[in-house]
């Protein structure tokens, strides 16, 4: 039976992707760059898996993991690279807490093993 897949993803207060590749390409498999565009930002491809890597806002790097079944949820991809990589990660807190709107602009912000919500605006 194959694990679902999820497309999640997270925002990682880090200053280079590289760390980021390497510690993904150890629960994904190799990562290979497929593409460097300026509105998409780096492409990587192991398999049918898609990591992209984009600078987003406030100095964070987006990390999007398309169609993977190693984490079921952006808090859980979240605790990996805050744990791995000793960085702050904001993620959209998603089904496991169900009282906050996906709509809204709530993060869950997780850093050196300690959780909280804020609104990021």
């Amino acid at each position: 039976m194959n694990a679902e897949a999820f497309d999640i993803e997270v925002y990682a207060k880090i200053d280079s992707g590289n760390a980021v590749i390497l510690l993904l390409s150890q629960s994904l498999g190799p990562l290979q760059q497929s593409c460097a565009h300026e509105d998409v930002g780096l492409t990587f491809h192991s398999g049918s898996i898609t990591v992209i890597l984009q600078p987003s806002e406030d100095g964070f790097l987006s990390i999007w993991v398309r169609n993977s079944s190693v984490w079921s949820s952006c808090p859980a991809l979240g605790r990996h690279l805050a744990k791995e990589l000793g960085c702050i990660v904001r993620c959209d807190p998603g089904h496991e807490f169900p009282e906050i709107n996906p709509r809204s602009s709530v993060f869950l912000e997780i850093e050196a093993g300690n959780e909280r919500l804020l609104h990021w605006d």
